[in-house]
């Protein structure tokens, strides 16, 4: 089985690419990385997910008015 890279839309075999399955604001998205583009993709995602965890705990503190 061939997938497509989400990426960089190289078309490689099932046992080089990696799937990362994310839940969105649209639903489940199901991404394919192949190995050149992991890197990137997880320091995206965890810059992501790093902007979420501080977006919440602003918004567990208390106001000050």
């Amino acid at each position: 089985m061939k997938y497509v890279c989400n990426r960089c839309a190289k078309v490689l075999q099932a046992n080089d690419i990696t799937i990362h399955y994310t839940k969105g604001p649209d639903g489940l998205e199901i991404v394919a990385i192949c190995p050149s583009c992991l890197e990137n993709y997880l320091d995206k995602i965890k810059l992501d997910t790093e902007q979420r965890e501080d977006d919440a705990e602003r918004m567990k503190m208390k106001r000050k008015w």
